[in-house]
């Protein structure tokens, strides 16, 4: 198939990792792919797909808006395009769609996440997201695609959709790049938190449960690894506690080896409407780094077919309790026999393999649809 994906991910973000891994996948698998984005050319010179540099705004609130009109206006001088399907990040749909519409393109709308921001601009987007979905609903993109079934599930309650025209394309991860080789353990449990260090993330109760641990004499450290509101926090608290680390972001090499020598990742995000939809990649990048898991029990951070000997998860009113009373518990043994379940489970069920399967289902059946 010949397919084009218009994506607000630039290369150089860490959150470009879903949709690096589903356009590698995709080539992988012998599909001819170009990518439109606000990226420049050279960023995309050593990558195996065609690439459009498309202008794209910095001013806040007008990036997305500038990308889709000019992507727009790539697709008008380019009307001999023999694309089979068009992928669209939803925040791009609303404004792209009319041109690919008529020029009889396939359309399929991507949505990794309903807009996670709190802010006034975070607000408008909701606007934007459910236009894109009602564009679904009319028939005017043929298809979309969420990353779980709670995720599907919202975008029926919110917007209508028929269930015929919504697929799943959980995330995944590179089990190459990812290991659980050479995990020790010396009496001290070593947690680790990576991703934005956001307040509505719920972050900042885990300096807290570090605290409340030591006090239960559980040997445990803690790494935070991230940028955003709750940084300067969260600092403050780790200047005044040894046990606790903290780190802008880092690179995704880095942290493959900074979760090597973890036992436990957490999920603090709270049972809110954006977090208990998603599908986050931290979850499938600590099992595949032989994590143990423990989190806040919603929909979306449950795996089917885990145990609650390595796949802990609470309800957010005992998060703290919940957790002492587990790793209380925890030894050696359960250090070892965790790292090995917990990479195995990741080999069997997270590998992007299956993600882009299921997304190339999707491509197929779109582009062949009357």
């Amino acid at each position: 198939m010949n397919i084009a994906w218009i994506t607000v991910r630039r290369w150089g973000d860490f959150c470009s990792t879903t949709t690096n891994a589903l356009a590698s996948g995709l080539v992988a698998r012998g599909h001819e792919l170009t990518i439109l984005n606000g990226d420049a050319a050279e960023a995309h010179a050593d990558l195996p797909w065609k690439h459009i540099a498309l202008d794209q705004s910095s001013f806040p609130g007008r990036s997305g808006a500038s990308l889709a009109l000019n992507a727009s206006r790539w697709f008008q001088k380019n009307q001999n395009n023999t694309f089979d399907a068009v992928i669209v990040d939803w925040p791009l749909a609303p404004r792209v769609a009319a041109e690919l519409t008529k020029q009889n393109l396939k359309i399929i709308l991507m949505d990794r996440s309903p807009p996670a921001d709190v802010s006034f601009l975070g607000k408008l987007q909701w606007r934007v997201w459910r236009k894109a979905w009602n564009l679904v609903n009319r028939g005017i993109i043929q298809h979309g695609t969420v990353v779980s079934p709670a995720h599907k599930e919202f975008v029926q309650r919110r917007c209508s959709v028929n269930n015929n025209v919504i697929d799943s394309i959980p995330a995944g991860v590179d089990l190459e790049h990812f290991s659980s080789k050479n995990k020790t353990f010396d009496g001290v449990w070593k947690m680790v938190y990576h991703g934005r260090l956001d307040k509505h993330r719920g972050v900042l109760a885990l300096p807290m449960l570090v605290q409340k641990l030591l006090n239960h004499g559980v040997q445990v450290q803690l790494t935070l690894i991230g940028q955003g509101d709750a940084f300067e926090a969260l600092e403050s608290i780790a200047a005044n506690q040894k046990a606790i680390s903290i780190s802008p972001s880092k690179s995704r090499a880095e942290i493959s080896t900074i979760l090597q020598s973890h036992h436990i990742g957490l999920l603090p995000m709270p049972d809110t409407p954006v977090w208990s939809i998603a599908s986050p990649l931290k979850r499938s990048e600590y099992l595949a780094s032989g994590l143990m898991i423990y989190g806040v029990d919603h929909a979306g951070h449950r795996l089917n077919n885990t145990s609650d000997e390595w796949f802990r998860l609470s309800p957010m009113e005992d998060f703290h309790a919940k957790a002492i009373e587990w790793v209380s518990g925890l030894n050696e043994a359960h250090a070892r026999d965790g790292c090995l379940a917990a990479r195995t489970y990741a080999e069997k069920h997270c590998s992007w393999g299956k993600s882009v399967e299921a997304l190339e289902l999707v491509l197929q059946a779109t582009s062949k649809a009357e």
